[in-house]
């Protein structure tokens, strides 16, 4: 279970630092990009700092980056990093997005606006 924090409490560290300064991920990482968690091996989760280890229980079943980034209460950026760390770590599965190229980008965004039709009724 992912501890989370008390109402009105505030994040004593900067986001900077739990990215070591680092501002962009290694991996290209959509916003729907699927991440699942792998066996960690041997070690398990030692070596994973508190918000690596989130990131790794949150996304024991598959879900998108932005859905790991609300369920951990990180930023997007934040986020990202730590994805791509774990990722090459052989902690974490990135799953391939759909497609790529206009004709993908088209698709998605048909999908997205019949989604979008859906929920307005």
């Amino acid at each position: 279970m992912i501890p989370t924090p008390p109402p009105g409490a505030s994040r004593r560290v900067r986001s900077y630092a739990l990215t070591l300064g680092r501002t962009r991920p290694s991996l290209p990482l959509l916003l729907e990009t699927l991440v699942t968690a792998v066996d960690p091996g041997p070690g398990g989760l030692a070596g994973m700092t508190p918000e690596q280890r989130n990131i790794y229980l949150a996304c024991t079943e598959s879900r998108s980056v932005t859905e790991i980034a609300t369920t951990v209460q990180l930023p997007i950026g934040v986020v990202r990093v730590l994805i791509s760390d774990l990722a090459q770590q052989g902690k974490v599965e990135i799953h391939r997005t759909v497609g790529s190229g206009p004709q993908a980008d088209t698709e998605l965004l048909e999908r997205i606006l019949h989604g979008l039709h859906a929920i307005a009724g």
